[in-house]
């Protein structure tokens, strides 16, 4: 409910940034296959320490360690029979973050799911062993969202989403709890300049896919917004994307949404050379934040790469409100 007056008023809402990368930064061991997903059971106490770290920050969001728990991805790691009780631990954890750090604060707590699969060892590419049927999928993401909705989450999160059919499987069982559902698309520029869903070949993700990946042709992003707004979200917003492609990507977004916009980007970038990724300074960062705040977004934070460090660089650099609605292109 306080969300919802901040963001009636006109009021920005401080998303927090990364957990995954956080949580390997600080020390927490990843999965090959479950990447941070059983991190709320083997390094709880790392969990929390981010969590309680973006509150410090100033975060009015924390976001549960749920990105990659889901009971397909889960099962890959060895833990399909604890998806419950590993998506439960993750709400508990920010509940205690909360409640250590915050607890005079109006805090929310979002459930984060996502469109992501089991990797091959050592890779980011799907693992063709433990892609789930249509009919699986799509039971996994409502055992999920009932249980982040049960555990205490004030929304869901819907994260990396990039194609119609999956993303519209995830936000249907997010949606179907009653809460809140803020749902974050990410994208990528096609080699014919037009915006796309993310396409992990062209982005920071090439250098760690197994020769030989071949990525489905991505849809026009345009189509995949107007497929997602359809379906009833709180919030629209393009996260988990580079700076340069935020920007466009949020263009677009603005011609197709009337509500609440969010940005949330990924810190890294590619060495093209080396192959290699390589962070973004949180100075840059955060003016990029301030830019795309002052054109109209009210939810923002940041993803993959992204520190406590960057986080607070761009609280300290946010203007009071957003600005007015464009009525022409962002400014690069």
């Amino acid at each position: 409910m306080v969300l919802d007056h901040k963001l009636a008023a006109g009021d920005i809402v401080v998303l927090d940034g990364a957990i995954g990368s956080e949580i390997e930064r600080l020390g927490g061991k990843m999965d090959l296959a479950a990447w941070c997903g059983v991190a709320n059971v083997t390094h709880p106490d790392t969990v929390r320490r981010v969590h309680e770290a973006y509150l410090e920050a100033g975060a009015d969001v924390i976001t549960a360690n749920t990105f990659a728990t889901c009971r397909h991805v889960l099962e890959a790691a060895g833990y399909g029979g604890e998806t419950v009780a590993v998506n439960r631990r993750a709400v508990e954890l920010a509940q205690e973050a909360r409640d250590r750090v915050a607890p005079d604060r109006p805090v929310a707590i979002a459930g984060s799911m996502s469109n992501n699969v089991a990797w091959l060892p050592g890779t980011v590419a799907p693992d063709p062993a433990h892609l789930p049927s249509p009919e699986r999928e799509r039971a996994n993401y409502r055992e999920m969202a009932e249980t982040l909705a049960e555990a205490g989450c004030d929304l869901l999160i819907m994260e990396m989403l990039q194609d119609v059919e999956h993303a519209t499987r995830v936000m249907e069982a997010a949606v179907a709890t009653g809460l809140p559902v803020w749902a974050g698309i990410s994208t990528s520029r096609g080699a014919d300049g037009e915006m796309t869903g993310w396409n992990q070949s062209e982005e920071e993700e090439d250098h760690r896919l197994p020769d030989g990946h071949e990525q489905p042709a991505p849809e026009p992003l345009r189509a995949i917004i107007d497929a997602i707004c359809a379906l009833g979200p709180t919030a629209v917003g393009i996260m988990h994307s580079s700076l340069p492609c935020t920007t466009p990507g949020l263009e677009i977004l603005f011609e197709r949404w009337s509500g609440p916009v969010m940005a949330y980007p990924e810190a890294t970038g590619v060495d093209v050379v080396r192959r290699e990724a390589r962070g973004v300074d949180p100075v840059d960062f955060a003016e990029h934040c301030r830019g795309w705040v002052e054109s109209g977004v009210q939810i923002i934070g940041g993803c993959c790469g992204t520190t406590i460090h960057h986080i607070r660089a761009m609280v300290d650099r946010l203007p009071e409100r957003p600005g007015i609605r464009p009525a022409v292109v962002l400014q690069r």
